[in-house]
């Protein structure tokens, strides 16, 4: 069973057997993942309408183009798909080198290092609220800050750059967790799910929407 199409990972037979929670783990994440793609990436195109073909924008908080887009839930997905990327990818690392965890370390921080290093510092928790020695004045309030952006064709987080005088020191948050949750997940399909649709349609009795246009609600 092959279980990364990239790095040519696979699990024997033998190892399938026995790994049955493991691999049931990681089909529900997919599909957890998927219903996350496939909402924002609704909204992306909404927006996208919006825009001239032909330009670049940036945009950002009450912006005219993102009206009718719930930015908070927006952002909780990206914080929602940060951690389950994470389980999901970290645990394809542990399968692949036989339960070692410094290895499946290695494997997430390999596949998707931004997504990674957002999570831990936002997704999972607020850098301000769980600090370490190597977190400036900076990366804690930039932690708090809402994440979310529209830059050229997609919603991203990490885009912004803040600088905190403190104390008569200056400091500059981080800038190696810029990631969109679309495009992740686009290099994610071609490793894991070649062949599967990007999406998954939101169950029947679903009432989590990102998109609320005037006269769409029931």
């Amino acid at each position: 069973m092959r279980i990364d199409h990239v790095d040519g990972l696979d699990l024997d037979e033998p190892q399938v057997e026995i790994r049955g929670n493991e691999l049931r783990s990681l089909a529900y994440l997919h599909a957890g993942l998927c219903y996350l793609y496939g909402q924002v990436s609704r909204a992306e195109d909404q927006v996208r309408q919006r825009l001239p073909a032909d330009k670049r924008f940036s945009l950002y908080g009450n912006a005219p183009q993102l009206a009718g887009i719930d930015q908070g839930l927006l952002a909780c997905a990206f914080h929602w798909y940060a951690v389950t990327a994470c389980n999901y990818v970290r645990m394809v690392g542990w399968l692949a080198h036989d339960g070692q965890p410094s290895e499946a370390l290695a494997y997430v921080k390999r596949v998707i290092p931004q997504v990674y290093e957002w999570r831990n510092k936002v997704g999972a928790h607020f850098a301000l609220v769980d600090p370490n020695k190597e977190d400036t004045a900076a990366d804690l309030a930039a932690s708090v800050m809402f994440p979310i952006a529209f830059d050229d064709d997609a919603f991203w987080t990490g885009i912004f750059q803040l600088t905190v005088r403190q104390g008569g020191q200056t400091s500059t948050s981080r800038q190696d967790m810029r990631w969109s949750l679309t495009h992740t997940h686009d290099e994610l399909i071609s490793r894991y799910w070649p062949g599967i649709p990007a999406s998954s349609p939101p169950p029947s009795d679903a009432t989590i929407t990102l998109v609320v246009a005037p006269g769409e609600q029931k």
